[in-house]
């Protein structure tokens, strides 16, 4: 057996990697799966492989992903992705070269190869690494480069025709022409069954925001360079700015957009959830006023504090719709019994107490010890342990059960007439049982009435 992360000879018996020290069984993501399923992830988690040695075996495998023969069962969507690394070094790759070629500006082809290039570092890093995120490894490389180019097109030439309709008061009112237009864009590439993940959303929109962005930076470099002779801080500026800007936008929306589909191909009803309306809100808002005259304070680099605020919020709310797809990958695996039931934290720490703990609805901030046995979950006095008033909508007589065996908790619907849901909208069948994840959510008949299993 070859390690899934080194690609070292693994002798029958061990349960780490002799070479790298990696589990065997998990593929030296235990820690991450533990983090993700009991809702502690970190930020710094995502990127704590940037530094490390890794092999061209790791290399070659990355890259083979996304394939009909290469993409993983559910249950080894953990176990088979390692964290983000190629983004970081097509950054510094890219700005290396970028810079190479406009130190021999004085050779006209050169400087064209800096204004083409420059332009493009910084959007492809960041793609790059929506890529290496998407964990269910269900969209190939060159499928993500044909939605980078297409879609970063498409999205322009509809941003066009928005321009000739909505009047433009100022700058800012470019946000209402190029969010629906890279939206519209990635909905294109969103639309199958097959995209079912929050990850492949920022993946899709991640994509075509970084089509557009590059191809407009590539513009005013052009323009630039037409006014003044020179595109240099047009297209350093336009660089450092990137990450904040079309790339982080164009994904928060093909996120939510994710989020609302789930595993139906999409329908013009999606676009009307509210879910997503106050996430596509969000980016359109971002938009507005990072293209508004105001400022705040000069600072080096970034220019005004505002492109630094921004940021900061765009990724803050990108990264707490990946942590959402992280969970809702956690509970795949979990359905496709590819991971421990629960997360007792670093080895050899006592188990925990388990809770259910009700984060909306009638009982919100009520929490309910889980010991041994079953606890069925209704409105029936008499047939439940977990009882919800009478009047609550959406809830069953006798709705769902929670079975507790060795510190596991499961989950079942007992026929409920309004579903029992998992995080993600996946609705259990009648009498389907799944593993409940620490930290995990499920909600009856609707997010009005939600729970998350938790301990102390």
């Amino acid at each position: 057996m070859r390690c899934s992360r080194c690609g070292g000879e693994i002798p029958p018996g061990l349960s780490r990697c002799p070479h790298c020290g990696a589990s065997v069984q998990y593929g030296g993501n235990t820690e991450f799966f533990g983090r993700a399923s009991s809702s502690n992830l970190r930020f710094w988690d995502i990127f704590s492989d940037v530094f490390r040695r890794h092999s061209k075996e790791e290399g070659e495998r990355l890259f083979m992903a996304g394939t009909a023969a290469t993409t993983p069962p559910e249950s080894e969507m953990i176990r088979q992705w390692t964290k983000p690394w190629v983004f970081a070094w097509v950054a510094v790759i890219g700005v290396v070269l970028s810079l190479a070629l406009y130190l021999m500006s004085k050779y006209i082809i050169s400087y064209a190869g800096f204004m083409l290039l420059g332009p493009f570092v910084v959007p492809l890093a960041a793609l790059m690494f929506y890529w290496e995120m998407n964990i269910p490894r269900n969209i190939p490389l060159y499928e993500v480069l044909l939605t980078f180019l297409a879609g970063g097109v498409i999205s322009l030439f509809i941003s066009m025709i928005l321009f000739q309709v909505i009047p433009m008061e100022n700058a800012s009112f470019a946000a209402f022409c190029e969010e629906p237009g890279k939206l519209l864009a990635l909905a294109i590439f969103l639309r199958k069954p097959k995209k079912r993940y929050i990850l492949n959303g920022v993946l899709i929109g991640g994509a075509v925001g970084a089509g557009f962005s590059a191809i407009e930076s590539a513009g005013y470099a052009l323009q630039s360079l037409a006014a003044f002779g020179s595109a240099w801080e047009s297209v350093t500026m336009r660089g450092i700015l990137a990450p904040g800007g079309h790339v982080v936008w164009a994904a928060i929306e093909g996120a939510a957009l994710a989020m609302v589909k789930g595993p139906e191909p999409l329908k013009v009803s999606h676009f009307a959830n509210l879910n997503f309306l106050k996430y596509f809100a969000c980016s359109v808002a971002l938009h507005f006023v990072w293209n508004s005259e105001f400022s705040i304070a000069a600072i080096p680099v970034f220019g005004d504090v505002k492109y630094l605020i921004l940021t900061v919020a765009a990724w803050g709310i990108l990264f707490y719709q990946m942590n959402q797809g992280i969970r809702q990958v956690v509970a795949a695996v979990r359905r496709g019994g590819g991971a421990p039931p629960a997360y007792q934290g670093r080895q050899g720490a006592a188990p925990r107490q388990l809770l259910l703990a009700c984060e909306r609805g009638p009982m919100a901030g009520q929490q309910f010890p889980l010991g041994g046995g079953t606890l069925m979950l209704g409105r029936d006095p008499g047939g439940c342990q977990i009882i919800l008033p009478a009047a609550c909508q959406g809830v069953s007589r006798v709705h769902c059960q929670l079975e507790i065996q060795g510190g596991v908790c499961f989950l079942m619907d007992r026929g409920s007439s309004y579903g029992t849901y998992l995080e993600g909208g996946h609705r259990l069948a009648p009498g389907e049982r799944v593993t409940l994840a620490l930290g995990q959510v499920f909600f009856l008949g609707s997010p009005d009435n939600m729970f998350r299993l938790t301990a102390r």
